[in-house]
């Protein structure tokens, strides 16, 4: 799920006073394309956001979601996609578990309750368990855990920051830029970030409160802006720190750090990215984007 993406669905259908349904998984068996708390949201046209099954369940989710706006009811489903019947879904499923679902319907009337309480969570820098209730005999109630999408800070706004800014976008990350060269903020290609941010590199910290990021990458191809980078996070807690270049740069950067590179030990990745191959911005980007989804998925 791309929470990003799904919040700018609610948000747009908020502000018109549409209603909605909110679809959440709440309990899966087997081999399932997505696992217990994925969640999509549907409009009163069948439109949706979020996908849980890879597409094969989705349409009859929508139809469904129509249901629930019309009857104003949950419901609850469930797919046994380990039944041998793929003339059921007309195409081969791919999986072979089970997935319950409920659908709640979302009205401006009720605050668009729960969904207004996950969104809050989305939004915010820490984790919550939520639990609420679903009105329904079938399920009292779903508790799950709300995880905010992650935030990455790119310190760098040279043209290989930009589809590092792409990918992690695509993937629902919050993406923000730092650098201290107006020409390359003001020209660079950052639609897809949060916010960008053109200062000193000295003022990083004194702009940005570095503790809400949970990844950072170092790539400004400027060894003093990057040690007064890489200073700065040594004393935040930001658990990984993508350096750009090959190792003798990063180990004479952190020599120069002296005793402030003790605190970066084991969170700086220099050279940053997974070893997958290619070269130029956009293989180099997929390497640091899969190396930061990659330790983040770890912790």
């Amino acid at each position: 799920m791309n929470a990003t993406k799904l919040l700018d669905f609610y948000e747009r259908r908020r502000e018109n006073g549409e209603p909605l349904v909110l679809v959440t998984v709440f309990e899966t068996e087997g081999s399932t394309y997505s696992k217990a708390g994925a969640q999509m949201l549907v409009d009163s046209d069948g439109v949706f956001r979020g996908m849980l099954s890879g597409g094969c369940l989705e349409g009859d989710l929508a139809v469904r979601a129509g249901q629930v706006l019309d009857s104003g009811r949950p419901q609850v489903a469930t797919y046994d996609l380990g039944q041998d019947d793929d003339e059921l879904w007309g195409m081969g499923v791919g999986c072979d578990g089970l997935m319950r679902m409920v659908l709640q319907p979302l009205r401006p009337e009720t605050g668009y309750e729960p969904f207004a309480a996950i969104a809050e969570v989305l939004r915010g820098d820490a984790p919550r368990e939520l639990t609420f209730d679903v009105g329904s005999d079938e399920v009292a109630s779903v508790t799950m855990l709300v995880e905010p999408p992650p935030s990455l800070l790119v310190l760098g706004a040279g043209l290989d920051a930009e589809p590092v800014v792409r990918f992690g976008a695509e993937l629902g990350w919050r993406c923000t830029v730092f650098d201290h060269r107006p020409a390359y903020i003001q020209n660079g290609d950052f639609a897809a970030a949060t916010a960008t941010h053109c200062q000193p590199a000295e003022e990083l910290a004194s702009t940005l409160d570095l503790d809400r990021f949970d990844a950072a990458i170092v790539m400004s191809h400027h060894l003093v802006s990057d040690r007064a980078y890489l200073a700065q996070l040594a004393e935040s807690a930001i658990g990984y720190i993508g350096l750009l270049g090959p190792r003798h740069r990063r180990e004479r950067l952190l020599g120069e750090l002296g005793d402030k590179a003790a605190s970066l030990e084991g969170r700086v990745h220099g050279p940053a990215g997974l070893n997958i191959g290619g070269r130029g911005p956009g293989p180099i980007a997929l390497s640091i984007i899969a190396e930061v989804q990659k330790t983040l998925a770890e912790r």
